[in-house]
Order: C-alpha cells, then sequence, then structure tokens
C-alpha cells in the first residue's frame, strides 16, 4: 500500500488514502490508525518533548485526526525524530510530502532559517518563506497574532459590506449576520489571541450596521440591541459577550482534560488586560458555590417546589461547562444593566412595572418596515417629541404646543391637560365607534 502524508516540526498532515486501493469503511480505518501507531511509536523514544513551566515533559509526537506535530528543545533532537520517522515510513513503503510541511526554529526568542530540516533528502520549508493554515489558523514568522487581528477585520468588514449591498429589507439583513456571519467570526476570534478592546471595536462596527438595517438614530445604545432583560428584546448576539462565553468554556475545557500532562501544563488563554477569562472563571465558580449555600429561593409569589435548581457540587463536567457559560452571561447583563440604570432617557424603561416582551424573528419579518423602527424609537425615548427636538438643537423649547409643561414623550401620550379635554385621546376610539353607529343607523333605515 502507498500513502502520502506530510511531516514537519511544527504541523504535520496526513492526506487521505488514494482511491481504489482499500475498499470498506472499516478496513481504512483500521490500516489508518495502524499505520499511523507505527509511524510514531519508534520516534517517541529518540528524545522527550519539550518542559512547561511546570516543570511537565510535552510528548514529542503529538496527533490529531490526520494531523501529526513534532516538537523537540534543539534541532539536533528534531533531526534524530524525523529520522526515525523516516526509516519507519520507508519500511511501510510509503512517500513524505516535505513541500506541505513547515519548520519552525526558534533561537534566543526570534525565528531563524539558520538550521535546515531535511527529510528524505528534501528540504521542509521554513514558516518564514511559506505561512501555513491548519484547522482555520495562520502561523507565521511573528510568533503573534496581529496580523490575524487585522485579517478578522477586513473578514467582518467584508462580509458587512456584502450583506449591505443586498437588496433585502433591514430586519433580514440583520438575520444573515446573526446566522451566518456571527458564527464564522466566533470561530477565528476562539482561536486567536485577541485583545478584548479589538473585540470591542469590531463590535462597534457591527452595532453601527445594526443600527442602520433596523431604521435608529447612531445615538441609540447598545443595551437595546444586545440586552437580554430589557423590556424590548431582539434576537441579536453580542459579539463581546459570545468572545467570552467562547473564552470561558476553552479554559473549562482545559480545566476538565482527563490527561494529566496537558491538564497540568499552565496553558494560558490571553485575552488582553482589560478582561481575564481566568478570572471570570473563578469568578463565576464562587458565585455557582454561593448558589450551592443559599439554595432554592422563592421570586414574588412563587410558592413552595414551583422552580428547580442545578447544584454545582452534584452535577458533572458538561453541567458545570454549561453553568459557567450561563453565570458569564448574567454577569454582562448586569454590567448592561448598571449602565441602563444610569442613562436619563433611553434608560427609562428600568422603572417600568410592565411585563417583558421577547422578540423572534418571525415578529420581526412579519412588521411593517417602519413599525420595528417606532417600535424601538418609544421604547427608549427616541421620537421627535419637542423636549427631544431640544435636546437635539432643532428646537427653541422643549415646551408642549398645547400646554407650558415640558413636552415628553409620556406628557404627550398620556398626561397633556389640554389634550384631555380636547378630546385627542380618545379620537381614534370615537371615531371608529362613529363609524360603526353610521353603519347600524344605515341598516337600521332600510
Amino acid at each position: 500500500m502507498k500513502l502520502r502524508f506530510m511531516v514537519g516540526v511544527t504541523t504535520t498532515a496526513w492526506q487521505r488514502l488514494e482511491k481504489g486501493i482499500v475498499t470498506g469503511c472499516t478496513i481504512s480505518v483500521v490500516l489508518f490508525v495502524m499505520d499511523m501507531n507505527l509511524i510514531i511509536n519508534p520516534a517517541n523514544k529518540e528524545t522527550r518533548g519539550p518542559k512547561t513551566s511546570t516543570r511537565l515533559h510535552l510528548p514529542t509526537n503529538r496527533n490529531f485526526m490526520d494531523d501529526l506535530t513534532v516538537t523537540t528543545q534543539t534541532h539536533i533532537q528534531a533531526r534524530w525524530v524525523l529520522k526515525a520517522l523516516e526509516e519507519a515510513a520507508t519500511w511501510a513503503r510509503m512517500n513524505f510530502k516535505p513541500k506541505k510541511s513547515r519548520s519552525l526554529v526558534i533561537k534566543r526568542g526570534s525565528v531563524t532559517k539558520r538550521f535546515t530540516l531535511q527529510v528524505q533528502c528534501e528540504d521542509i520549508p521554513s514558516i518564514m518563506d511559506s505561512p501555513i493554515k491548519c484547522l482555520s489558523k495562520w502561523f507565521d514568522s511573528s510568533l503573534s497574532d496581529k496580523a490575524n487581528v487585522e485579517r478578522i477585520r477586513s473578514q467582518l468588514q467584508e462580509g458587512l459590506k456584502q450583506i449591505d449591498k443586498s437588496a433585502l429589507p433591514g430586519n433580514f439583513k440583520a438575520w444573515l449576520f446573526e446566522n451566518a456571519l456571527l458564527p464564522k467570526l466566533m470561530w477565528s476570534l476562539m482561536l486567536y489571541e485577541i485583545p478584548t478592546s479589538s473585540v470591542e471595536c469590531l463590535e462597534k462596527t457591527i452595532s453601527r450596521h445594526l443600527r442602520r438595517w433596523l431604521g435608529v438614530p447612531p445615538s441609540f445604545t447598545s443595551i437595546g440591541l444586545y440586552g437580554r432583560s430589557n423590556q424590548l428584546q431582539l434576537p441579536l448576539s453580542s459579539l463581546v459577550e459570545q468572545f467570552k462565553v467562547a473564552k470561558t468554556r476553552l479554559v473549562v475545557t482545559l480545566m476538565q482534560l482527563q490527561d494529566s500532562s496537558s491538564r497540568n501544563a499552565g496553558i494560558e488563554t490571553s485575552t488582553g488586560r482589560k478582561w481575564s477569562a481566568s478570572q471570570a472563571d473563578e469568578q463565576a465558580e464562587k458565585r455557582l458555590q454561593q448558589k450551592d449555600i443559599v439554595g432554592n429561593t422563592a421570586v414574588g409569589i412563587q410558592g413552595l417546589g414551583s422552580s428547580k435548581i442545578t447544584l454545582w457540587s452534584s452535577d458533572g463536567n458538561i453541567e458545570r461547562r454549561i453553568m459557567m457559560q450561563d453565570e458569564v452571561i448574567a454577569a454582562e447583563e448586569e454590567d448592561r444593566r448598571a449602565k441602563a440604570l444610569a442613562m436619563g432617557a433611553q434608560g427609562a424603561w428600568t422603572k417600568w412595572t410592565t411585563t417583558e416582551r421577547k422578540l423572534t424573528w418571525a415578529d420581526i419579518w412579519s412588521y411593517e418596515p417602519l413599525r420595528i423602527t417606532f417600535l424601538l424609537r418609544s421604547v427608549y425615548d427616541l421620537l421627535p417629541s419637542t423636549s427631544n427636538l431640544h435636546r437635539w438643537g432643532l428646537q427653541e423649547h422643549p415646551k408642549c404646543q398645547l400646554c407650558d409643561k415640558t413636552g415628553t414623550m409620556e406628557h404627550i401620550l398620556s398626561s397633556c391637560a389640554t389634550a384631555l379635554i380636547q378630546g385627542r385621546y380618545r379620537w381614534r376610539h370615537d371615531s371608529v365607534l362613529q363609524e360603526l353607529a353610521n353603519k347600524l343607523e344605515r341598516e337600521r333605515t332600510k
């Protein structure tokens, strides 16, 4: 059997079996795993892997699916491992693909091409000459993710531009972003080490497009777009919130690994200085432990046993991972609520006693073009009332046109005495009754 695969110091990949060699899914899988073990096991005896900050030696050869990574402390050890891999592959009558592999040699903190690695008399290209993409992640000689941040920003701008160019209404454009572009961005944000401040800049770009698509002014707060406890909730997800949830899930996953070497390797999830995933994980765990101590409490007029609570101490790893993510979302929502309480006009809904209303995509699609715009403007006090026009510099005084009081939205809609005397509030109701009365009178006189 002849297989083609790639071997490198930093990342390697196995290509698929050639067509027509093996028939049957079970036989091909068994042979594939057997060949991988026959090649990797002899190379493991050559040297130990690099030592981490916790004084643990990582394995030299690490494979996942059809990818193989070889990591050593010196280039001499790398040559020993490559020689052992070459002998095992030659014995198995397999061929290497060095041109599709990459080598990364670091000396004194910088990447160098001084040492050339070979396999089967062919040079392995350096990552300095040709960067490589593995599992949707780019690796280059900079040893940082600055270029990847710019790549994500250009990907976001291109995606928003394509959505904006479509002839769809604004509510459909918002749906396309939520269900098509956002999941693609989240995979890249989870792979790279991106600071939280950069993600916030990306969210500002997204919010600017969403405001234009929904027909609200640029001064519309982002709390109205992504809030989960507002009086009017939209089915939109915050990029910063999803980023924090993804990083927290990554930290919890590393803590729950069954392999002790990988779990105790001291792997850190870098998210910048503004927000730390590890600290958020510790705070969420403390809050969950406190909830176990407090127990199940009644809210409002709830009776005993009307609600159930999941305990942190008795749940498994999967349940704990979900609970940690929910706590991060709750903490983010508390920050939004605190900011909304500090707002004068757009935060007035925090004092309302009405029930919450959650809009679904079906509701938004069924609305007329200007109905969703009027709904958002009315809840967050952005309608062109006299007080708002004066605040925006479009009118000299904020007084009501019918009386001398300030013409706020609440005053115009419900508390203007002159409008009440003139029957303005019941004009629409009386007009409908008058039409019904005229219809009944015409039928009666026939």
